[in-house]
């Protein structure tokens, strides 16, 4: 086992919350932007791993948690989690169930979910209520983790999917907190089984450069993004070339980052890959946006990732690469649009 892996035994958090919307046409008791969901139920599940091969999975822990601002249900809301104005009108507050889960889940583990969502409305439910908006320092996302150890892509998968590749029985709807959780937990231990099958098999090509673990987990408290923009130009490219000359550093230490993969172009957009030699892998995306005067100005935004997104970022431009390739050895099949061609 490499050094820079997890160590054992380890506990993964697995949890699932729902949450009700605001109605756009009803005044909001507070800003949707500070709290665009508010949580009505929390479902979580622990997945404990003594081994690499050895896996057991807790009871659900489930919470109803009554809302104090959307105190109406969200009629698209309702239709997927099926869930009625009344039955808001249960629960506790939710304070007290973010207390309970707290202490359900301990003080050593893993907190994980499916896609980073949840980590997103649980942080804002926290600092609408006064809360300390700090969570677990360690967060997995196992969507990401999903996709490449069982398809080696960096598609993004629903859970539906996940539990219908894995052959998962599934005995419940989704869209119920617990009952999600205990569906991710279960694509979590067959997803953790493979990707120690392959670490175990290094001689096999699925696995020549299979991520650290760690790659996937973050810390969902630190300043992970910087974002900037340029000022007004008279065209795209005049835009964007400003935006590329931005020095970038690490959003966290402030440092020097290295630039892995310099920019291209894909579509309207630009790419990059960056590595922080501290805190790891990251994505920079500029696009140029138009004004209401018809001119232009750029927008980047610099973001840790995983090894799975910063993958994705590495696929684009082999995209790339291929279509250059293309494009030189058959010329005659470039577009007839001149930009298009230029942007090669």
């Amino acid at each position: 086992m490499n050094k820079d892996e997890i160590q054992f035994p380890i506990t993964f958090v697995v949890f699932d919350m729902e949450w009700n919307q605001p109605i756009s046409y009803m005044p909001a008791p507070v800003n949707p932007k500070e709290l665009p969901g508010e949580i009505i139920e929390i479902g979580a599940v622990k997945l404990t791993m003594d081994s690499e091969t050895s896996f057991s999975l807790s009871r659900p822990f489930s919470i109803i948690v009554r809302p104090q601002f959307y105190k109406i249900m969200n009629r698209q809301v309702s239709r997927v989690i099926n869930k009625s104005t009344d039955d808001l009108k249960r629960g506790v507050t939710f304070p007290e169930a973010y207390q309970f889960f707290a202490d359900w889940c301990g003080d050593d583990y893993i907190l994980c979910a499916w896609g980073d969502s949840d980590i997103s409305i649980l942080k804002s439910n926290l600092k609408i209520h006064g809360l300390s908006s700090e969570v677990n320092e360690r967060f997995l996302d196992i969507q990401p983790l999903f996709g490449r150890v069982a398809e080696n892509t960096a598609q993004q998968r629903s859970v539906a999917y996940a539990v219908e590749f894995y052959r998962i029985p599934q005995t419940d709807d989704f869209h119920s907190a617990d009952k999600d959780a205990y569906y991710e937990a279960k694509i979590l231990k067959e997803t953790l089984t493979d990707y120690f099958a392959m670490k175990r098999n290094p001689d096999k090509q699925d696995s020549s450069d299979l991520p650290n673990l760690r790659q996937y987990i973050s810390n969902p408290n630190l300043n992970t993004q910087f974002k900037w923009k340029t000022g007004v130009f008279p065209n795209e490219k005049a835009a964007v070339a400003v935006a590329l000359k931005e020095k970038l550093f690490c959003p966290i230490c402030s440092e020097t980052i290295e630039a892995t993969l310099e920019w291209f172009s894909s579509g309207h957009t630009w790419m990059s890959l960056w590595q922080c030699s501290e805190h790891g892998p990251l994505t920079a995306k500029i696009r140029a946006k138009k004004t209401p005067q018809q001119e232009f100005y750029g927008t980047g935004q610099l973001k840790f990732v995983n090894g799975n997104a910063a993958r994705y970022v590495q696929e684009k431009w082999e995209e790339k690469l291929k279509k250059q390739k293309e494009i030189a050895e058959f010329p005659e099949r470039c577009d007839e649009n001149e930009q298009n061609c230029e942007q090669m």
